[in-house]
């Protein structure tokens, strides 16, 4: 008969059963390696491993630890597995079978010999149920746990070892950890040791400038910007140190056993600082991005007409300063109609101390470039102080370029652009030279020519190449535009002018201050260019004057370029060399564009000249009217006075200053205070005075009349002039319609109100048509060549030969900077009201020495009272604007 198959319940325990088993035997031999850890861990909670030199230690720990290890781990290989009858036997055991259980189930009945096959089938139903009673008292089988420590004697040595772990783990406390694992690592240290000295801080980037933050061992959370630098300094240090976390750092040995260790802030994230195991620091760091700059063009860029300067509209900005900004040019190329890569220009724009935000257009002149005149790709890059870089979009406009007439100049121009472009090779480039020379040209021309075809057939480098033929088309433009004479001397200032660049490149390259020879040689150099520029400018006017011209002369304190060589060598000498270079293309720009002066040139001469002559005239008109219209006010103020009760004059006159009101010390002097006659509308009038000087208010009706239409006339000849409306000479006009009728119905009191009024209008007006004017000089201007720039130092009215006024000219000047030419002086022979001061029978301040002491009294305590804030403000206007003239006086 077949055997019955076991039943899963106890294939399960036997599965139970063998694993117990093989535990039991491999914890026999697996023990020896434990026991030894928990000895050498009591012995690191007492400090004896760490204690030992780290060579010492690691010795020590390797032979004990491997020896143990390597025998537990050959006996364990060499250990056999439980058989059947073990796992068999073990069931047995555990459960309290007098039997295995295993052979009574897989036994089978003997049977005699000759039993026939009733016999047979009845013995085998006694069996089945035989081993069906064995199955179902299976179900009481249990296993016991696997007996670790059969002996006491390894349990009492078990339980010692774990007690002497407890009791000096609870010994070392909080520190126990850390003595476990410099007991059981070599090379760190426990709490026995003493912590090296730590220094450690972060410094804030450049962009974002700030004070150093140090860091303790347990520093908040920090809020940082990208790009911090932290820094650390170890001192007295036996180990290495280690910096975890998410920072690029670098770390540097130092004498004594000190560490340096810095490092770049890039992400967020928490950083650890340890040294020999031990934590020095833990910080929880946020770093906030730096964003790139936000750039874009704020208009068309490009050329205007046939102007030589290229206009770059842009618009920048970046929350922590902008480090760099610069256009990247591609040119257009016919036949082509896509930018060429290979063939860029670079530019930068200038910026002044890193902005945050910035809004401009630079012009620049870019008519040197070969592809002056084409269609270009542009687009604006900026670069933040972190190094973020964020480009604008592509825009496409024309360079400016300037205008050559001589076919010569421009096929010496085209030749450029060839070779530039990589069309033309330096050996065609000498064969088209060739041909060029072949040409009946004067021997000026042809010489450099031939040079030029010279120099392309022994191989002169590319750039060389092309700047030679730059300045020969310069030449030939110039030789045939204006005469030999003003060409070589135009040639001989732009070859002064390319050494003087060379040797501020030179200087450029060694940050130190140069040597005193090489200031001197720039100096004499500077010198020999200012005298060329001379020269150039005397060869245009003697031209000018042979073809019966007349050029005019500038004013102010010379040339610019005499300012402007100072500038260039003071710039070198503070390592300046982008200034320096810039200082030196504005001094010789002006001579590029002088030229000789044309019968259209003297035409657009003579109308800008009648411009300013009429915006001069309009601003004389205008303070004409204002002065008008304060003697207005002075007369309503006067009769307004004397039409108020009288008070008793003889107690005014010897009352003591400083007790006075502020009428009554106007009134002595022959005014009244514009905010009495505000805060008195309701007192009562003298009705005979106010009848007694009807004539008077008549004559200043009129004279209001008329100043209202001049500031008609005035207000549409200021809107032809600069095509913009002024709102406040129209606000002008309309109140002063308020004062005529005021006038007419004998208010002085309002007429004093609307008279102010109108003097507030008038002094918007005086603003705004300054700025209207300047504007539309800046629009209408155009550049005429012929006439030598003046110098910045000059006024604009020194520039057309007429001598400016003095700042101090002006009461106003320190409000209105554009008009102080305008002004009048005050007259000597009148004090601040208005009045003569001299002593002739007609004046009208004859005053006795006692009365005119006593009238300075009285205008010192009107100074006073002028400086106290507290007074109300209509009164400290009518006040200041009374003792303006007398401050500027002294």
């Amino acid at each position: 008969m077949k055997p019955t198959p076991l039943p899963p319940r106890f294939a399960h325990i036997q599965r139970q059963a063998y694993r117990r088993l093989r535990l039991e035997q491999c914890w026999h031999h697996a023990r020896w390696p434990l026991l030894l850890a928990g000895l050498w861990g009591c012995a690191a909670l007492l400090h004896l491993p760490q204690s030992l030199p780290d060579s010492l230690h690691l010795l020590l720990e390797v032979s004990s630890f491997g020896s143990v290890l390597f025998l537990a781990a050959r006996r364990l290989h060499r250990l056999p597995r439980p058989s059947a009858a073990q796992v068999d036997q073990r069931i047995a055991s555990d459960s309290g079978l007098a039997f295995p259980p295993l052979a009574a189930l897989t036994d089978r009945p003997a049977l005699p010999e000759g039993l026939s096959e009733e016999d047979i089938r009845r013995e085998g139903q006694l069996w089945t149920i035989h081993r069906q009673r064995l199955l179902d008292s299976f179900d009481s089988l249990r296993l016991r746990l696997p007996r670790l420590f059969p002996h006491w004697a390894g349990r009492l040595t078990t339980a010692l070892v774990v007690l002497c772990l407890f009791v000096l783990g609870g010994l070392a406390g909080p520190q126990a950890g850390l003595r476990l694992k410099a007991g059981f690592i070599p090379g760190m240290d426990d709490d026995a040791a003493p912590l090296p000295a730590m220094q450690a801080w972060i410094d804030q980037p450049a962009y974002s400038p700030g004070p150093p933050i140090f860091l303790t061992a347990h520093s908040p959370a920090l809020s940082l910007p990208e790009g911090a630098r932290l820094h650390a300094v170890l001192d007295a240090t036996s180990g290495r140190p280690a910096l975890h976390g998410t920072v690029e750092h670098s770390q540097t040995s130092r004498e004594k056993g000190s560490w340096q260790i810095e490092g770049t802030l890039r992400k967020s994230g928490t950083i650890s600082l340890s040294v020999r195991g031990r934590r020095l620091g833990r910080w929880q760091l946020h770093v906030s991005a730096d964003t790139p700059p936000d750039i874009q063009w704020t208009a068309t860029a490009g050329a205007i007409s046939q102007d030589w300067y290229t206009s770059f509209p842009w618009s920048v900005s970046q929350p922590h300063g902008v480090a760099s900004l610069e256009a990247r040019l591609h040119p257009i190329i016919p036949p082509a109609h896509t930018p060429d890569p290979a063939h860029g220009l670079t530019i930068p724009l200038p910026l002044e101390k890193q902005p945050t935000k910035a809004t401009g257009t630079t012009r620049l002149d870019l008519s040197d470039s070969p592809f002056a005149g084409l269609e270009v790709a542009g687009q604006l890059c900026a670069r933040s102080s972190s190094g973020k870089e964020r480009c604008s979009k592509l825009q496409t406009f024309r360079l400016g370029h300037r205008s050559f007439h001589d076919p010569l100049s421009r096929a010496l121009l085209d030749l450029r652009l060839a070779l530039v472009l990589k069309r033309t090779t330096e050996a065609q480039a000498a064969h088209l030279l060739a041909l060029l020379t072949d040409l009946p040209l004067p021997a000026d021309l042809s010489l450099p020519l031939a040079l030029l075809q010279r120099q392309a057939t022994t191989g002169l480098p590319l750039q060389a190449l092309t700047e030679q033929l730059w300045f020969t088309a310069l030449y030939a433009e110039d030789r045939s535009q204006s005469g030999q004479a003003i060409a070589a001397s135009m040639l001989h200032v732009r070859a002064l002018q390319n050494g003087i660049r060379l040797h501020l490149l030179a200087l450029g390259q060694h940050p130190a201050p140069p040597p005193p020879a090489e200031q001197q040689a720039l100096h004499d150099e500077l010198e020999s260019l200012k005298t060329a520029l001379d020269g150039h400018m005397a060869f245009i006017f003697q031209k000018a004057s042979q073809s019966g011209l007349v050029m005019p002369m500038p004013g102010g304190r010379g040339m610019p370029w005499i300012r402007l060589a100072g500038q260039v060598q003071s710039d070198a000498l503070a390592g300046r060399t982008e200034q320096a270079l810039e200082h030196l293309r504005n001094m010789v720009e002006p001579a590029e564009q002088l030229r000789q002066a044309t019968l259209p040139d003297m035409q657009s001469l003579a109308a800008s000249m009648q411009a300013q002559a009429e915006a001069r005239t309009q601003r004389l008109a205008l303070r004409d009217l204002i002065r008008q219209e304060t003697d207005l006010l002075n007369h309503a103020q006067k009769r307004l006075a004397s039409e108020r009760p009288k008070t008793d004059d003889q107690d005014t006159r010897h009352k003591d200053v400083s007790q006075m009101s502020t009428a009554e010390l106007l009134s002595q002097l022959g005014m009244v205070s514009a905010s009495t006659d505000s805060s008195s509308t309701t007192s009562q009038l003298d009705q005979e005075a106010v009848l007694l000087h009807a004539d008077e208010r008549q004559k200043d009706h009129a004279t209001q009349y008329a100043l209202r239409l001049l500031a008609s006339t005035l207000n549409h000849r200021g809107e032809t002039l600069t095509k913009k409306k002024m709102s406040n000479l129209l606000k002008a006009e309309k109140d002063m319609g308020a004062v005529l009728k005021s006038l007419a119905n004998r208010q002085d009191e309002e007429s004093v109100k609307n008279i102010q009024t109108v003097l507030n209008d008038l002094s918007q007006s005086r603003h705004e048509m300054s700025r209207n004017q300047s504007a539309s000089s800046q629009e209408s201007k155009g550049h005429l060549g012929f006439i030598p720039p003046p110098s910045a130092s000059s006024s604009p009215d020194e520039q057309n030969g007429t001598p400016s006024a003095s700042p101090n000219d002006d009461p106003n000047s320190g409000q209105d900077e554009d008009t102080h030419d305008d002004e009048e002086k005050q007259p000597e022979n009148q004090d601040p009201l208005g009045r003569k001061l001299d002593d002739s029978p007609d004046s009208d301040a004859h005053i006795p020495d006692h009365e005119r002491n006593r009238a300075h009294d009285i205008e010192r305590e009107l100074q006073r009272r002028a400086s106290d804030r507290t007074r109300p403000q209509s009164e400290l206007d009518y006040l200041n604007r009374l003792l303006a003239p007398l401050r500027q006086s002294h």
